[in-house]
C-alpha cells in the first residue's frame, strides 16, 4: 500500500491537527501544502469517502479522482513546481538511501546499539525484503566513498530540512 492509500485510511485531519500545531516551525524545512488544501476542502480520507483517492459507498475502492488531480496542478503552477518523472530504479534508490540515512542516525544517537539490530527490525517487522539484508547491510557493501557521495545526493535532493548522517563507521 502506498502513502497515500495509508493517509487515507488514518485519515487525513489527523495529521493535519498536527501540522497546524507545529505551524511556527514550518518555515524550517520543506514543506508541501497540498494535504492542507485536501483537508480545507474537506477531503478527510475513507472515512469521508474522499481524501487523496475518491471511495463508493460499498466496496470502499480507492479512484482517482480529477478534482485532486486539478488541486495538485494549481499548486504546482503556484509554486512554480515543475513535476519530473522518476524511473523505477531511482525511486528505489532514493528510498534505500532515505532508510541507510535514518538507520545511522539512529547509531549515531544512541539509539541503537548495533546495525544488525535496525537490520533485523526492517527485515522482519517492517517488511524490507529479507534477500536484500537490511539497509545496513547493503550499506556496508559500499566503499566509504560511494556511502559518502549518495547521502550527498540524497541530501541534496531533499532540500531544507533533511537531517544527514555524519556517521559512515559502522
Amino acid at each position: 500500500m502506498g502513502p497515500f492509500k495509508v493517509a487515507d485510511m488514518s485519515g487525513l485531519d489527523i495529521a493535519w491537527k498536527m501540522r497546524q500545531q507545529t505551524a511556527d516551525t514550518r518555515h524550517l524545512r520543506r514543506y508541501v501544502g497540498i494535504p492542507d488544501l485536501l483537508c480545507e476542502a474537506g477531503r478527510f480520507g475513507r472515512k469521508t469517502g474522499r481524501g487523496y483517492y475518491r471511495y463508493d459507498d460499498e466496496a470502499m475502492q480507492p479512484a482517482s479522482d480529477p478534482e485532486v488531480a486539478q488541486l495538485i496542478e494549481r499548486y504546482r503552477e503556484e509554486h512554480a513546481i515543475m513535476p519530473k518523472a522518476f524511473s523505477e530504479q531511482e525511486i528505489q534508490q532514493r528510498a534505500e538511501l532515505a532508510l541507510i540515512n535514518e538507520a545511522l542516525l539512529l547509531l549515531e544517537e544512541g539509539v541503537c546499539q548495533r546495525p544488525a539490530d535496525i537490520d533485523i527490525a526492517l527485515v522482519n517487522g517492517y517488511g524490507f525484503p529479507r534477500w536484500r539484508g537490511g539497509p545496513l547491510f547493503i550499506a556496508r557493501q559500499m566503499s566509504d566513498r560511494q556511502l559518502e557521495s549518495a547521502l550527498g545526493k540524497l541530501a541534496d535532493v531533499s532540500g531544507k530540512g533533511h537531517q544527514r548522517t555524519h556517521r559512515l563507521a559502522f
